[in-house]
């Protein structure tokens, strides 16, 4: 939304700077009778600097800085005046004004009668526009409201307001009150403005505690403010002080609302870091800078914490900024001077005069400016704690989880690691699983598909950083993970749990206890010793207490992120392992004598939609990089020697992985044998339409193609297929050639029965041309395959056993849908021919795809809820106005009671870990 924020700042150019200043005198008289105005305000607009009249109309205001500005005279029942000056160092001048006195006022009489709901409705209104809308608003009061009045003609979109008196407005979340003397007032869908003179007056706070907390929420409001980010511009210091800037990338998508909620998606694909050469240059006037803001500049504030989230992965405060003529001129305290050119949109726009400083507020910044960063192998540590959303896991769940990262210097967080990973090791040291996560702001999230046929029950989760490698294996983060079958049990043992000292995490819910499938409302409250909100970022798991009791000590996060000091001895140019910013993937080239050698070759994948041109060393060695993709992609290889034909080999160059040591500390529990399951047996659901008796020639055909899923169990021709029909007659065509395959009353598709999957999902993956069709609350298997025209299908694959490749996408099979014209109609060659190969490579890591089960607005509700896992949202963030944060459960079947674990870190880097259980009514 376009903003005009004006409040007289077009004629304050230098009020900042304070070395030198000047003295101004004057008289107020009455502009009909010549009398003086005792007790008359004058003010420098927009600060602090003020005085009165005295009882001749007299007043000095001394220490007014040099520079130009706006001198404000205010008194009731008189019309405000504002009259431009101009000081040098040393002057004094002489400014005598005569106010007019207002032609009516209103009575109390008038007041009351003029005042009715509609008033009442619009004042409110009015109070969102002018304030604003959020918690330091809530503490703003407007001690005068009869002055305000609204024109007849008010509409929905054009909204004014105007005020006989300056509008007196007591702000207690900043220790102010400000008298402003409205000039225009003015709200439209496209823009707004808001105009006049404003006088800053400190309240008396009633007690230090108070004063201290005024003050912190002040530098607060400063540093996250535009006057702030532009004075770090100029001096280059922006980074350093949180405000990082991005634009609109060229061809990219232009509107917001079609780009993901994922930052580390549209990096370099939607928008791009925002480094032009001529970022800051010299003004008009001494002390005066022009900023170059070209097009739509993004603005990230990484010091902060917003609960209103543009990204999951970026939970800050988030801006946009747009400047007409692509300049923005400001002094040396940042301070906007063509206001009218400025269009804020954002968490920049959303704050009004609740969060006005005066522009003579003089923060301390000397410390953040001088602090230097060391780069050496004490200042580059790095170490990171997994919080899974359980403590143990059954065979087949998903392992959800948060990686946190604490660094020895907080400064360096983009400079260090972005590749995670995580791996699933046996107790025999054997590797299970590995996947890589991005790492983004100090942050990944994940999850690891546990396969139904691990056979033990000891295994070890270890996540850590290439470059953790160099400090050693006691840098890894390493947790014990018991995987049972339903048949087996944890011992129970006395243990206790950690829970952090600095930050207080509370609990409350409406009732002290709950039944079976009831919704929970819990709230959360963060705070610190002084009772003081904090600004966190958060991982939330509620799990049920009889699947996942609490027999499992807990690693703290506290202690897993400590850093110690390196020894003087070790550095960095000893180290072996080289930071990881982008993802590269090394292979080699064997000529037809199995013998490496340098030959230029072609790289195909997506299918063969793109293609790299490439080259091997004399070592055959080549390298693909800068990798950026989720889950297994095929890429095909082939080489031509000079008479065209394909000749040789290609292999991938396997990443070594760290040898594994665990640590002393580590224990594993008791685990025992049972003969009952700790599962009911799921009964048959009647809604389904049953299978027809059909006989089925070809139970396993072969497509010719090797596709990412492995084998297909079913292929089913278009052919046979009834294409001019409605999707229920296409999905009833389907079922009647794969054995197992029910279709629902609502369309909803079970192949096998189906399991659920970790949002309670019972539906296969569907794929179209090799793409994951999205999964999600809401979504059916159905919804996605109408998306294709039925006559231009080719064929149809169907996985019906899980697909482990997929994770817990692929834990009820899948439906491949390949259209005729697709990029996979003609079956790839396979790896055996000649100078081409076929090598599927396994991207990042998706991020978790947990949707917590509603009873309200699920269509179709199981037999028998034994989920584990009940809720998990590792994107929970507080702000340092409220530090809540409320969220919704619904409870399954067990009598177990709910356990709610919180783990995460505070905006300066403290950890914070809490536990609660909520009981269930037999």
């Amino acid at each position: 939304m376009r903003n005009l924020f004006v409040f007289g700042l077009l004629f304050l150019f230098c009020v900042p700077v304070f070395s030198q200043t000047a003295t101004i005198r004057g008289k107020v008289t009455d502009s009909q009778t010549g009398e003086p105005l005792p007790f008359c305000n004058v003010f420098i607009n927009n600060t602090t600097i003020a005085t009165t009249t005295d009882l001749d109309g007299n007043y000095i205001l001394d220490n007014v800085p040099e520079g130009e500005f706006e001198l404000g005279y205010s008194f009731i029942g008189y019309q405000a005046v504002q009259k431009p000056a101009s000081i040098r160092p040393g002057s004094q001048l002489t400014f005598n004004i005569s106010l007019v006195s207002l032609e009516q006022e209103l009575s109390d009489v008038e007041v009351k009668a003029s005042r009715d709901r509609n008033w009442e409705r619009e004042l409110r209104r009015f109070k969102n526009y002018f304030l604003g809308n959020d918690d330091m608003a809530a503490q703003c009061e407007i001690l005068n409201p009869w002055v305000i009045d609204f024109p007849t003609d008010n509409s929905n979109n054009n909204f004014r307001a105007e005020a006989i008196q300056p509008i007196e407005i007591e702000n207690k979340a900043l220790g102010y009150k400000l008298t402003f003397d409205l000039k225009a007032f003015q709200f439209t869908p496209n823009y707004y403005i808001i105009s006049g003179a404003t006088r800053f007056t400190d309240l008396e706070a009633p007690d230090a505690k108070t004063r201290a907390e005024w003050e912190r929420k002040r530098l607060d409001t400063y540093l996250k403010s535009p006057a702030n980010m532009f004075r770090a511009m100029i001096v280059n210091q922006h980074n350093q002080e949180g405000f990082y800037l991005y634009g609109d990338k060229a061809g990219g998508s232009e509107s917001r609302n079609l780009r993901s909620d994922v930052f580390a998606n549209e990096l370099g694909k939607s928008v791009v870091p925002y480094k032009p050469d001529n970022l800051v240059q010299a003004g008009r006037r001494p002390g005066e800078y022009r900023i170059y803001m070209k097009g739509r500049i993004e603005i990230h504030y990484e010091k902060g914490y917003s609960t209103v989230n543009t990204y999951k992965d970026a939970p800050y405060p988030i801006s946009w900024v747009e400047v007409n003529g692509n300049y923005v001129q400001v002094n040396s305290n940042g301070m906007i001077l063509n206001q009218k050119d400025v269009i804020f949109s954002g968490d920049m726009d959303k704050r009004k005069i609740a969060t006005l400083l005066p522009l003579d507020y003089q923060p301390n910044l000397a410390e953040r400016v001088n602090t230097q960063v060391a780069r050496d192998a004490n200042g580059m540590q790095e170490k990171v704690f997994l919080h899974t959303d359980r403590a143990f896991y059954y065979q087949g769940d998903p392992i959800l989880f948060k990686a946190y990262f604490n660094y020895a210097t907080m400064d360096l967080k983009r400079e260090l690691s972005k590749i995670l990973y995580v791996e699933l090791i046996s107790g025999e040291r054997d590797m299970i699983l590995q996947k890589k996560f991005k790492i983004e702001n100090g942050q990944a999230f994940g999850e690891l598909f546990l396969p139904d046929t691990l056979s033990q029950r000891t295994y070890y989760l270890r996540a850590y950083t290439n470059w953790n490698r160099n400090y050693g294996p006691d840098t890894y983060f390493v947790q014990a993970l018991p995987v049972l079958s339903p048949y087996e049990r944890i011992t129970a043992s006395e243990i206790s749990q950690a829970k952090s000292e600095d930050i207080i995490v509370g609990f409350s819910t409406p009732e002290n206890s709950y039944g079976k499938r009831e919704k929970v409302k819990v709230s959360l409250t963060i705070k610190d010793k002084e009772g003081r909100p904090v600004a966190t970022s958060l991982s939330v798991a509620v799990r049920d207490g009889k699947f996942a009791p609490e027999l499992i000590e807990r690693h703290s996060i506290a202690q897993t992120l400590q850093i110690k000091d390196v020894p003087s001895n070790i550095t960095t140019e000893k180290f072996t392992y080289p930071l990881e910013k982008d993802w590269n993937v090394s292979g080699k080239f064997l000529n037809e004598k199995g013998r490496p050698a340098a030959t230029p070759f072609t790289v195909y994948f997506n299918n063969f939609e793109g293609m790299l041109d490439l080259e091997s060393d004399k070592d055959g060695l080549f390298t693909l990089e800068a990798m950026d993709y989720y889950g297994p992609l095929e890429f095909t290889f082939m080489a031509l020697d000079k008479k065209g034909k394909t000749f040789g080999s290609f292999e991938l160059v396997e990443r070594l992985h760290p040898p594994f040591f665990v640590p002393a500390s580590l224990r594993f529990p008791k685990i025992s044998k049972v003969n009952e399951s700790i599962f009911e047996k799921l009964p048959t659901s009647d809604e389904a339409i049953p299978l027809e008796q059909v006989t089925v020639e070809s139970q396993k055909e072969d497509s010719g193609n090797r596709a990412i899923y492995g084998r297909a169990d079913y292929v089913i021709k278009g052919e046979n297929l009834n294409r001019n029909g409605t999707i229920t007659d296409l999905l009833m065509s389907l079922k009647s050639q794969v054995p197992g395959m029910n279709v629902t009353t609502t369309l909803e598709i079970r192949i096998r029965g189906g399991a659920t999957s970790s949002n309670l999902s019972m539906e296969p993956l569907v794929m179209i041309n090799g793409a994951v069709m999205p999964s999600a609350a809401g979504i059916r298997a159905a919804d996605n395959i109408a998306t294709v025209n039925p006559n231009d299908i080719d064929r149809i694959e169907v996985v019906s056993r899980m697909s482990s490749m997929m994770g817990d996408l692929g834990r009820n099979g899948v439906i491949a849908v390949y259209l005729k014209q697709g990029p996979s109609q003609a079956p790839l060659l396979g790896s055996n021919t000649p100078g081409l190969n076929n090598l599927i490579i396994d991207g990042f890591g998706f991020p978790p795809s947990f949707i917590p089960f509603n009873y309200e607005q699920a269509e179709e509700k199981p037999e028998i809820d034994q989920r584990v896992t009940l809720f998990w949202d590792p994107y929970v963030v507080t702000d340092n106005e409220t530090g809540t944060f409320s969220f919704e459960f619904f409870t399954n079947d067990s009598p177990g009671e709910k356990i709610i674990e919180v783990i995460g870190l505070s905006i300066d880097g403290k950890p914070i870990q809490a536990t609660y259980s909520i009981p269930i009514r037999h």
